[in-house]
């Protein structure tokens, strides 16, 4: 263990920051710093410091953020301007809470705030890791005013820094074409997870009756999600499935309507993250139809794919070139092109001979676990602190 700090910054309250909070997890076993710091923004309600396994702590710092929910989730009601005013004040906040610190490496989770972790590495003479959570400058709320900002940030400061973690391998190659000299780590959003899954009976917890199938969406219940294709398929006279649907959101309203009016409609709330696997795994199938509306969704790996696979649920799914590349050539009739037009043509052809088959091919599968995951990202924390160790 060396006498340093690794701090991780967010531009949010550090509520439900599954990934930072499972990267963090594996940067503390590893023994390499004295600690590991979360800095997020202050929020009511919210302590100003907060203490987690492994030694790691969270620093909420700068004025209470107003433009947030209970859940750390920012609004987007505040004009670019004011999203400009609003991290400028805060990055100014994070730049005197730690301009006297013991911090060797900084990680910047988001372009938002890699200014203001690039001045602190300077600062402080400490590594920077750019640590993406997407494709940072290709997301739906990258355009306009907004985007050149972000666009203009990435490209004059990604070459200062000394690491580039990326989400998946299409995303990383992304980078390597626009930024030549670029070599970007690829540490892909595995869930955290080992042991046997214990299946939850969410056919006896929604009194789904034996012989009917039951589908399950999880995640996010959103208008990126294609959510009102879902409800209008299992809400025609042509499907007498069931669906659950796993989380909560803007149209969680939606669904609950439906739910009243479709008896084989359902929504479960949110659960832990170790529980999502028991409540898929007690399921026949699973639907991941997000829209590919942007380049970052396009060549994302979402949470739910690798849920899915690993609790051994087929799942119909868009086209996005880490899901196939996950999955193999075998489940190309799994992918669905339209789900407004093609979902209810799908769902009546699926047999249950198909299904058993997908069963037997995910099982299959060679599926990756965080902890092989974590290896890569630790190696390089390895290779930078071997620097920082040498460096005058």
């Amino acid at each position: 263990m060396t006498g340093c700090e690794n701090v991780h910054v967010y531009p949010a309250p550090i509520v439900n920051a599954g990934r930072i909070f499972k990267q963090t997890e594996s940067v503390a076993r590893s023994g390499l710093f004295s600690s590991v710091i979360i800095c997020g923004m202050a929020l009511d309600g919210l302590p100003r410091e907060e203490y987690l396994t492994f030694g790691r702590r969270i620093d909420r710092v700068g004025s209470v953020v107003k433009n947030a929910n209970s859940s750390g989730f920012k609004n987007r009601r505040l004009s670019v301007f004011g999203r400009v005013q609003e991290q400028l004040s805060w990055s100014r906040a994070v730049l005197k809470h730690y301009s006297r610190s013991d911090i060797c490496v900084v990680n910047a989770h988001s372009v938002a705030v890699l200014p203001v972790c690039y001045l602190l590495s300077r600062r402080l003479r400490a590594k920077l890791i750019y640590d993406t959570h997407e494709l940072e400058t290709e997301t739906p709320t990258c355009h306009g005013m907004q985007g050149m900002i972000f666009k203009v940030i990435e490209r004059l400061i990604i070459g200062k820094c000394d690491a580039v973690f990326v989400v998946t391998e299409s995303i990383a190659d992304w980078y390597r074409t626009r930024y030549r000299n670029l070599r970007p780590v690829v540490v892909r959003n595995i869930p955290n997870f080992s042991g046997a899954v214990l299946p939850v009976d969410v056919r006896d917890l929604l009194s789904v009756p034996p012989d009917k199938r039951l589908f399950i969406h999880v995640g996010n219940i959103v208008g990126s999600r294609n959510i009102q294709a879902m409800l209008e398929t299992f809400a025609s006279t042509a499907i007498d499935d069931h669906i659950v649907f796993l989380g909560g959101g803007d149209l969680e309203g939606e669904v609950d309507e439906s739910a009243v009016s479709h008896s084989n409609i359902h929504r479960i709330p949110p659960v832990p993250p170790g529980d999502v696997l028991g409540y898929v795994s007690g399921c026949d199938v699973a639907l991941s139809l997000g829209e590919l509306s942007c380049l970052s969704y396009k060549l994302a790996l979402g949470n739910k794919h690798l849920e899915y696979a690993m609790a051994g649920v087929p799942f119909f799914f868009t086209g996005m070139p880490e899901v196939s590349r996950l999955l193999g050539p075998a489940f190309s009739e799994w992918l669905i092109d339209d789900p407004k037009g093609d979902l209810t043509e799908a769902i009546m052809a699926l047999s249950a001979t198909a299904i058993e088959d997908a069963r037997i091919k995910l099982a299959s599968l060679h599926l990756p676990t965080w902890d092989e995951e974590s290896e890569l990202m630790i190696a390089a924390y390895s290779d930078l602190m071997d620097h920082h160790a040498v460096s005058p």
